[in-house]
């Protein structure tokens, strides 16, 4: 680019840099496949889903904004709008725990954990299928775990409870 004052960079930052766009851009072109794929199955979006399955997976049933916001990996803002739009659903509520006034927790209702069982898990798995899994070997998935876990935990956010086993068989 013309009148860019130069800078100091290693060697190897081009390849860096596509490294990263190539990621960057492949996640969100999946997600929003994804996105797409669950509304037009499920009336739901992916972040949607993953809300209902954190919540269906955690004690009681229930977590803190701040814990489900951590989890999905948004701003705790953005996890309002989320949660908003699930109460309006009847699949989530929002309760007061009473040794934390301060607190608001995201609580799955009978309706929520129905909705994810019988209409937003199967649309997810169908389009993590078709936009994720299908296009790839196994080889190249073990390369994609073997990467996003060496990146997560060279930030210190690499967390095995994110990943462990499930009643609902390892999904996210």
């Amino acid at each position: 680019m013309e009148n860019w004052p130069e800078i100091d960079v290693p060697d190897s930052h081009p390849q860096v840099l596509s490294s990263w766009l190539h990621i960057h851009q492949a996640v969100e072109t999946v997600e929003n496949a994804m996105t797409g794929r669950m509304e037009q199955g499920a009336q739901t979006s992916l972040i949607e889903h993953q809300a209902l399955f954190r919540l269906a997976i955690a004690p009681g049933r229930r977590l803190s904004m701040l814990r489900l916001a951590d989890l999905l990996n948004t701003s705790p803002s953005g996890v309002t709008r989320l949660v908003d739009r699930l109460v309006r659903r009847g699949w989530v509520s929002r309760e007061v725990p009473p040794e934390n006034r301060r607190q608001t927790d995201a609580v799955l209702t009978p309706d929520g954990l129905h909705a994810l069982t019988a209409t937003t898990r199967p649309a997810y798995h169908a389009a993590l299928e078709e936009c994720f899994g299908s296009l790839l070997d196994e080889e190249d998935l073990a390369d994609l775990q073997r990467i996003g876990r060496k990146l997560l935990e060279g930030h210190h956010r690499f967390d095995a409870k994110k990943f462990a086993s499930t009643p609902f068989t390892h999904e996210q």
